[in-house]
């Protein structure tokens, strides 16, 4: 089998790759190790001709798994709720149904019966009480988990998935009532060189601590997301070109201010944007298109740069 044979191929050239990369570091990570054992496949994977990256597979992996539990929990939760309710119908017909017979009845020691009734009642809402705070507490985990899936792992930002979901809401209410909204694309200046220089796991940390400056700089109302890789995306809600501009400005000096030291070493950073607003119309593909070739445009005047379209 052809695909076969070349995948074998790949695994063979990865391998080779991997040995030959691990016997030139005198002291090797183990977290890193694999990290480069993964990227090394799948790059060889892309040399070979199959169009596979290892951020979309396991935003892929990752979104299946939530998708699943999900779906899981919420049809448990659906069916505890019906046999509850079912449960709680049949407690009081029956309970009435019970009372009306005793009550015509002289063989029946009345009132003890009637106490066993209504002790056995007691307990079956004591039951049905219980019952409803589990629903209550799976139905707030169910919502945490949904919230979750649509969290980036590593930098704990919003992630593509949440991106559409915003976007969609924010263009419709933009287009319905005349908002304003400002897109502005973020990409990190030759990061492939820090995670070349000083390793992945230091090109992570360098993630991260991106992603805590833009938090820190936007508005509780803004959002910011990890569009991939080195890439980066803010939302600004009711918000122009000059309010976003003077936002991104802040977050080029906040990252030109900082640096991250790394077993000793000191890791800068700079930063290419492009911005742009919204215009009538306006989907959430054209938004990106206008921002990232004003990054582009930023990338070729020089980096370290905002380019505003």
């Amino acid at each position: 089998m052809q695909s076969l044979e070349k995948i074998t191929d790949v695994v063979k050239k990865s391998c080779e790759e991997i040995k030959g990369s691990i016997s030139k570091k005198e002291k090797a990570d183990a977290a890193e190790v694999i990290k480069d054992v993964v990227e090394t496949f799948f790059s060889q994977l892309r040399k070979s001709g199959y169009a596979v990256y290892l951020d979309e597979y396991l935003e892929s992996e990752h979104e299946k798994k939530s998708r699943k539990c999900i779906d899981i929990a919420r049809e448990s939760i659906d069916s505890f709720k019906e046999s509850n309710e079912n449960l709680k119908t049949i407690t009081e017909t029956h309970t009435i149904e019970i009372e009306s017979i005793v009550e015509g009845s002289e063989e029946i020691n009345i009132p003890k019966f009637k106490n066993r009734i209504e002790a056995f009642q007691h307990d079956l809402l004591q039951e049905l009480q219980r019952a409803n705070e589990l629903i209550r507490s799976l139905e707030n985990e169910v919502e945490e988990l949904q919230k979750q899936s649509n969290i980036d792992p590593l930098t704990k930002l919003y992630n593509r998935k949440a991106l559409e979901i915003d976007a969609k809401e924010l263009l419709k209410h933009s287009d319905e009532r005349n908002l304003n909204i400002a897109t502005l694309m973020i990409d990190a200046d030759d990061f492939k060189k820090v995670n070349d220089t000083f390793g992945h796991l230091a090109g992570d940390k360098v993630l991260i601590l991106l992603a805590r400056l833009f938090k820190l700089s936007i508005r509780e109302y803004d959002r910011a997301y990890r569009y991939g890789g080195e890439e980066f995306l803010i939302l600004f809600n009711r918000a122009g070109k000059e309010e976003a501009q003077k936002v991104a400005e802040r977050i080029m000096k906040a990252v030109q201010n900082n640096k991250l030291i790394y077993k000793g070493q000191v890791i800068r950073i700079t930063l290419s944007m492009g911005l742009t607003a919204h215009q009538r119309g306006d989907t959430l593909e054209s938004l990106i298109e206008r921002a990232d070739a004003a990054v582009y445009q930023a990338k070729h005047d020089g980096k370290n740069r905002l380019v505003v379209r």
